[in-house]
């Protein structure tokens, strides 16, 4: 029988504490692009005075959602890991009314049609992008995984997206928050996203997770893999 000791419950309904306040889920909303940012800029986001956004980092630090990272004089928050942007994206599938904040609104078209979900693309161009990926036999699923395949890896080899010396790439399944379908995470996800933001076909947006397409990837998506895209 598992132990439901009263300590694990307590533990569980500690992180979610964390968590209940608005101002606190902007700031790990903010930090879901995977950037590390300042305590000033995160209170601007969250909507507080610099006391108070230092206050909600301080708890967020020291609940095991952030990190801290030293710079010269100057600190910056970031996520503490993978396992909590996972874990914040999977919440925000239990919303059941809008978000409004300036780092994340699900009504918003921009962030809607595409943003990063911690360091990978999601959102309509995310999900887009798996499919344009399987169809064309660049991807093959395996369960929960994602594997690039020889046509695949060759594809992206003359992209720039992947290093031709690379061995096997894969990623996971990651669902979706808007589009409630599978975008790509894991390395393979990370890796592209990189590759995508390095040639310049997404730009990120200031003071938000959405990204914007180029002209020059509206061009490439179309021409490499199919997928019909607006720049802008």
């Amino acid at each position: 029988m598992d132990d439901l000791r009263p300590a694990s419950r307590l533990d569980i309904a500690a992180a979610a504490a964390l968590l209940s306040e608005p101002a606190r889920v902007s700031i790990v909303s903010a930090l879901m692009d995977g950037q590390a940012r300042p305590a000033t800029e995160l209170a601007r986001i969250a909507g507080v005075s610099p006391s108070t956004g230092s206050e909600h980092l301080a708890l967020l630090t020291r609940g095991g959602l952030l990190r801290v990272e030293q710079h010269g004089r100057h600190r910056y928050h970031r996520l503490a890991s993978d396992a909590v942007a996972r874990a914040f994206e999977s919440l925000s599938l239990l919303t059941t009314r809008p978000v409004r904040s300036p780092s994340v609104d699900p009504g918003d078209a921009a962030f809607r049609r595409a943003r990063t979900c911690y360091r990978h693309l999601a959102g309509e161009l995310g999900v887009g992008l798996v499919d344009a990926l399987l169809e064309r036999r660049l991807v093959r699923r395996d369960g929960g995984r994602y594997v690039l395949t020889a046509a695949g890896h060759r594809t992206g080899a003359a992209l720039g997206l992947v290093e031709e010396t690379d061995g096997l790439l894969e990623g996971r399944a990651c669902l979706d928050w808007t589009e409630r379908r599978d975008h790509l995470a894991g390395p393979l996800g990370v890796g592209l996203t990189e590759g995508l933001l390095e040639l310049g076909w997404v730009r990120r947006k200031p003071g938000t997770r959405a990204l914007r397409v180029t002209v020059d990837g509206a061009r490439g998506f179309r021409d490499a893999f199919g997928l019909s895209v607006e720049a802008g």
